[in-house]
């Protein structure tokens, strides 16, 4: 999980970049109002049990999280619905403070 504020416009820097530097782009349901997308710069990593998603925290932050499954695991639940729902937890943990 990494928080990101590098340039300082959220999920904006992520859009921008759809097509060019993340050819796998892929707007998720939000987290509790929390816009999700999930990106990567090699294209759909899915098969190979990846995602990484971005959550937009305000207009200027996001959190980004990495899931990669266990070779036992892959192909038995999509990775970007189980990136939404660690989203949800580290979202949980950021409300209270932990």
């Amino acid at each position: 999980m990494t928080f990101t504020n590098v340039d300082k416009l959220g999920l904006t820097s992520v859009y921008r970049a759809r097509g060019t530097t993340y050819p796998f782009f892929k707007p998720l349901e939000p987290v509790d109002g929390y816009p999700l997308v999930a990106y990567d710069g090699e294209g759909d990593q899915s098969t190979k049990g990846r995602c990484t998603v971005a959550m937009g925290t305000s207009d200027t932050q996001t959190v980004d999280i990495n899931i990669a499954q266990s070779e036992a695991n892959i192909g038995k639940k999509d990775p970007c619905a189980a990136a939404r729902e660690v989203a949800g937890k580290v979202l949980e943990n950021l409300r209270n403070g932990k």
